[in-house]
């Protein structure tokens, strides 16, 4: 039975790991009989109930008395020390599956899911839509796991051995669920005015608008990390905030393309309000529309251009194949002409807007 936590066992807890840390003999075999259970239970959660269980409870007591209980240093008695046994134990076995890796990748693959499904799967709800059901999500995580498989485990084989593992670990899962977020969000392009900045401020409009993060340094920082060449310094987070929120609206888009989902408890909490959300493209959509209106014109203005100078029957080639969405084969096209065979308009590279048909 598990005893309440108290202030008092709280004080016991910290007393007893100070002991230890001292050198107190007596404070370390109380110690191994206090923590040896729960350990155990860690172990086999994390390694199964097989032969390889003993070998690594053994590894963790060992990654415990390593340098004098070094690792016992950092509890300060804030959380239970159960809690902070469970920590330290995974930190050390995830150490030997990264080693594992270098030795037997295969073999370590169904050890390395045992550690981190639910690392993933939690990760997955929280990035995507929880109304995307149990499939979307199911898929989501088989991509993430293709994306470690490929390659010979190359990225997890990265791992340098600085640093702990798990942190490189759920790091490198966060990286590639932004990719897959990118992916399925629809107009992930950059706005032609923030893709005239630099790679900083580039980072920091997709942080923002794209994948939600709030306009601060400390959380901006966090996100970053890992994504540029060099780790930038507070005050250039805050400056690239600053250059992009004058340039365009830093207003995080919504995952549906323009509607969102509106909490009714907040909006009783709120007194009321209106209960539908508001159908307008956010300002990087409508920046977007401008920018794909502009760019269409131009495109017309040249082809319209470049076919004045061609042959009638070429001028109707390319009237037959711009007036549907979806553009005829060339055989079908040559049957509205009754034409024996496909006429194909080619235009010289030497003289733009000469071209013939063939």
């Amino acid at each position: 039975m598990m005893r309440p936590i108290t202030d008092w066992n709280l004080r016991s807890e910290r007393a007893l790991v100070t002991a230890v840390v001292a050198g107190d003999a007596a404070a370390a075999k109380r110690f191994l009989e206090t923590v040896s259970t729960h350990l155990w239970s860690v172990v086999t959660r994390l390694e199964g109930n097989g032969g390889d269980a003993e070998a690594a409870f053994l590894y963790v007591l060992a990654y415990l008395k390593a340098d004098g209980y070094e690792r016992l240093k950092a509890f300060d008695g804030r959380a239970r020390l159960s809690t902070y046994m469970t920590l330290v134990a995974r930190e050390a076995l995830a150490e030997r599956l990264a080693r594992r890796f270098h030795d037997a990748p295969h073999h370590a693959w169904s050890q390395f899911v045992r550690y981190f499904d639910a690392d993933i799967r939690r990760r997955v709800t929280r990035r995507f839509p929880r109304d995307s059901g149990v499939a979307v999500h199911d898929d989501i995580y088989q991509e993430i796991c293709l994306k470690l498989i490929e390659d010979d485990f190359r990225r997890i084989r990265a791992y340098g051995g600085h640093g702990s593992f798990v942190g490189f670990i759920l790091t490198m899962i966060d990286r590639i669920l932004i990719d897959l977020l990118r992916r399925d969000l629809p107009r992930r392009r950059l706005p032609a005015a923030v893709a005239r900045l630099s790679a900083l401020d580039q980072e920091v409009y997709a942080a923002i608008v794209w994948e939600g993060c709030p306009s601060d340094v400390g959380r901006l920082a966090a996100m970053l990390r890992g994504r540029l060449a060099q780790e930038p310094e507070a005050h250039e987070i805050k400056g690239a905030i600053a250059r992009v929120g004058a340039t365009v609206s830093l207003v995080p888009a919504t995952l549906s393309g323009g509607t969102e989902t509106v909490s009714l408890d907040l909006m009783m909490e709120d007194g009321g309000g209106s209960i539908l959300a508001d159908p307008a493209p956010s300002p990087e959509a409508r920046l977007l529309l401008v920018e794909e209106e502009r760019d269409r014109g131009a495109l017309i203005a040249a082809v319209k251009t470049a076919a004045a100078k061609l042959p009638a029957d070429d001028r109707l080639y390319l009237q037959t194949v711009f007036a549907t969405a979806d553009p005829l084969p060339a055989r079908e096209i040559a049957k509205l002409y009754g034409l024996p065979g496909r006429r194909r308009c080619t235009v010289s590279s030497n003289e733009p807007g000469a071209g013939s048909m063939t």
